[in-house]
């Protein structure tokens, strides 16, 4: 153990609210630089490459409350920083600095300013509180380096009064713990690395205890650090691989007298890694599970669910560490795709070409769903025939978009994001405006006039010349060329969706009634909803549906198909049969359920089918 410094000055005698807020800000602005590198080094729990940003988005919302409500009460700037945490955590280790602050607060109640030894108490609270979050705490992650940094902090608080000696020792203590998690996890020895959060916690100190000892903060940007610490690169030496539990679930619950330890006894059995982070009232839960829905499901019994995010940790891992296991081994692209939850895709295509999907919302009265998260296609229609409230689609947060883009920035040069038509949705708008918020053309955003299984077809053209090591701008190219020459026709069974959602007037709705009027819908160039025709009866509208595409298919020397359902799948296989007939497909034509941002005014029962044309 190291001899305590005796300095005779600089000393700090007390810790209050404005020294806080401006050495945690110094922490953050640290972190910052290394979050990339954290990324690399990431290989416990699970192999999926995001530990650094997952902690740094964490602190940037804590940042953000501490900027905009400077306060010199430590017991206020400490409750903020736990608010800010509890708000932004992300991931394992960022659920458990939320936990971490939210202790901390706990030991900073009341208090105006605190002394090495009501700092070294609060700490104790802190590192206690963290702990008791997890369902199953590990020796050798983060939770190690605070034990023993807070025991430390504890212990060396009862032999001095400055700050100055006590946070420079104890760094040091925690940079020794931190070397020690390599000999404690298997996974890490064989990795040859230490835990990644555990180094993420130590680079936070450093920010701190530099900051202590010059006087100064850098300037805390909101993406990328325009000075870069001087790191060793990260060199993995075999990953331990296999992902027990596919996605990492989060959520937050906003409740009363929330039972933390009856929540983790309910989830603990579906999944891993299980965390409970907060109070009474709002808590952060992190799980990594095969069942995300059953865990939302449970969580809403305990009060209002909020801000959910899914992450598939297995493409995360094979995105992360792409030739670590050559069994796993995948083509990762440099440019990475993002849609929204309006584009029709089969499951399989979205996992091999590590497509990112931003859900929509679905409105249903007054509760509010994730598309495609909380509530599935075939739920959606469920609902939709039975529900007495008609429901509306919403664009997804700003926040909600940044965030996901946030976790895609480290891995790609560029990242292209095609979504549906910005004269049907705000969503594309929406987007524009979270990708302004990064580097210039970094994000390009592509307006893909269509939605549903045609908007599907232009991101699998898109991915298909990603795959194939093609340059952006003939990806870029390639993606324009198939919004240009795709065409879609959806057949309405019924004209009761359209009025329901103001799409078409009671009058003539009940005209069409009568007739037994069935139209068939398409997007036009500009991605605006048309009538492309009208028939007596379903059965001729999916016939004149058929006549018109085998009309305009013969401007070309091949095209590539996609049919679409709303609940009615056994119409789809069909159609799907007769398409293969009529332009004498051989191979499978994908079929996919209908986005509920198309089912919303088409209903159910309803199907269509689109294609790209090549010349």
């Amino acid at each position: 153990m190291n001899k305590i410094e005796r300095l005779p000055v600089n000393k700090i005698r007390y810790l209050d609210g404005a020294r806080l807020r401006n050495a945690i800000l110094a922490g953050i602005s640290h972190l910052e630089q290394y979050q990339d590198y954290l990324n690399k080094i990431n290989v416990f729990p699970v192999p999926d490459g995001d530990t650094g940003t997952n902690m740094f988005l964490t602190m940037r919302q804590v940042s953000c409350a501490l900027v905009e409500a400077p306060n010199k009460s430590i017991a206020i700037v400490s409750s903020q920083v736990a608010e800010g945490a509890l708000m932004g955590a992300q991931g394992n280790s960022g659920a458990i600095l939320a936990q971490f602050f939210h202790g901390f607060a706990q030991g900073a109640r009341g208090k105006w300013q605190l002394t090495t030894r009501a700092f070294a108490n609060a700490v104790q609270t802190a590192h206690e509180t963290s702990r008791s979050a997890l369902a199953d705490p590990k020796d050798g992650t983060i939770l190690s380096v605070i034990n023993d940094w807070a025991n430390y902090v504890h212990k060396t608080a009862q032999k001095t009064e400055d700050f100055v000696v006590l946070l420079r020792n104890s760094l040091q203590k925690a940079r020794e713990s931190l070397a020690e998690t390599q000999k404690k996890l298997e996974v890490l020895k064989k990795a040859g690395v230490v835990d990644a959060g555990a180094q993420g916690f130590v680079h936070l100190l450093e920010g701190v205890v530099n900051f202590i000892d010059k006087g100064k903060i850098k300037p805390i940007v909101s993406r990328v650090a325009s000075e870069k610490a001087a790191v060793l690169p990260a060199q993995v030496k075999e990953i331990i691989s296999g992902v027990k539990f596919r996605y990492c679930t989060e959520c937050m619950v906003n409740g009363k007298s929330i039972d933390h330890r009856r929540i983790k006894t309910r989830l603990m059995d579906l999944g891993d890694s299980l965390i409970v982070a907060g109070g009474a009232q709002r808590i952060r839960v992190h799980i990594h599970t095969d069942a995300p829905g059953t865990v939302f499901d449970i969580l809403a019994s305990y009060g209002e669910i909020s801000a959910q995010k899914i992450d598939d940790m297995m493409r995360q891992q094979q995105e992360a560490f792409p030739t670590a296991n050559a069994a796993n081994a995948v083509n990762v692209e440099r440019i990475g795709i993002v849609t929204d939850s309006s584009c029709d895709l089969p499951h399989q295509i979205i996992t091999q070409h590590h497509i990112h999907v931003i859900p929509l919302k679905l409105i249903f009265g007054v509760q509010t769903f994730l598309d495609k998260v909380q509530i599935s296609p075939g739920e959606f229609y469920e609902k939709l025939a039975s529900g007495a409230e008609h429901p509306k689609t919403s664009q997804p947060a700003s926040e909600d978009v940044r965030q996901i883009y946030d976790g895609l920035i480290p891995k790609y040069d560029r990242i292209l994001s095609i979504h549906l038509p910005r004269v049907v949705s705000g969503t594309f708008q929406a987007i524009e405006h979270a990708a302004r918020k990064f580097e210039q053309d970094k994000i390009i955003c592509i307006d893909g006039k269509s939605i549903s299984c045609a908007l599907g077809l232009v991101v699998m053209e898109a991915a298909a010349a990603i795959k194939e090591g093609l340059p952006l701008d003939k990806v870029i190219r390639r993606t324009h060329e198939a919004i240009e020459n795709m065409h879609i026709f959806i057949t309405l069974p019924t004209l009761k969706y359209l009025v329901k959602g103001g799409r078409l007037s009671k009058p003539r709705g009940f005209i069409g009634k009568i007739l037994h009027l069935n139209p068939i819908v398409s997007f036009d160039r500009e991605g605006r909803v048309v009538l492309a025709a009208k028939a007596f009866g379903e059965k001729n509208a999916l016939g004149k549906s058929l006549k018109m595409a085998v009309r305009l298919a013969r401007q070309y020397k091949k095209i590539k198909l996609m049919v679409a359902h709303a609940n009615a799948l056994s119409k789809a296989e069909k159609l799907a049969v007769e398409l293969a007939r009529l332009f004498d497909i051989s191979g499978e034509i994908p079929i996919v359920e209908a986005a509920p941002a198309l089912g919303v005014h088409a209903g159910p029962g309803t199907v269509g089918f689109a294609f790209i044309g090549f010349k």
